[in-house]
């Protein structure tokens, strides 16, 4: 059951819930677009993205967490390439002017982008302990 935050104190209930993220490692993004091609070949657009970001961290009980951003204004991903580690010590988890950003690492200031960092209009969050593991979530084969 999605949990949705709508202020500072459900920010706060969030990271305090899952250590700040410390430890954590971002496992999968999904964007949906809400775009799509109905049976008698209509377009349809809604022009809003949504994004799925699943979490896995070496803490229990709280292990595995999903957010989900919904009216996303922009999403700035940058590759971990061999020389960076994924691991996540701590994150930033903000609302500013009416938009929720979340970022992979404290400190951090909006429009830097030298870091994964997304915002929307609204955000929702869940448990996920299903997911522990090198799991997909999405069948590529």
């Amino acid at each position: 059951m999605w949990k949705e935050i709508k202020d500072q104190k459900d920010i706060n209930t969030l990271l305090e819930s899952y250590g700040y993220f410390h430890d954590s490692c971002l496992r999968d993004i999904y964007i949906t677009t809400k775009e799509y091609i109905d049976e008698k070949l209509a377009m349809h657009f809604e022009n809003k993205l949504t994004a799925s970001l699943l979490f896995q961290r070496q803490f229990s009980p709280i292990t595995v967490l999903e957010l989900k951003f919904e009216d996303i204004v922009h999403f700035n991903f940058k590759p971990f390439d061999k020389d960076t580690n994924a691991v996540i010590h701590d994150v930033t988890l903000m609302k500013v002017n009416g938009l929720f950003y979340w970022a992979d690492f404290a400190d951090w200031k909006i429009d830097d982008n030298d870091s994964i960092w997304i915002n929307g209009k609204r955000l929702f969050w869940r448990l996920r302990p299903g997911l522990i593991g090198n799991v997909k979530r999405l069948n590529d084969e």
